[in-house]
């Protein structure tokens, strides 16, 4: 049976620096979503609301 067993060591990475000078402007440019607000909420919402309120009145 073998005595001497050699095992290697965890290597150990350096994250990279970062730049926030970098970041912050990349941020800055980046393309922001469309959001479309209609206002009062969504469209289906509101035709379900008016198709219930017309079934209470027949």
């Amino acid at each position: 049976m073998a005595t001497n067993i050699v095992r290697e060591s965890a290597k150990i990475y350096e994250f990279p620096v970062r730049n926030i000078q970098r970041l912050k402007d990349a941020q800055e440019n980046r393309p922001r979503p469309l959001i479309y607000d209609s206002g009062c909420g969504s469209w289906y919402h509101e035709e379900a609301i008016r198709e219930e309120e017309e079934a209470r009145k027949q």
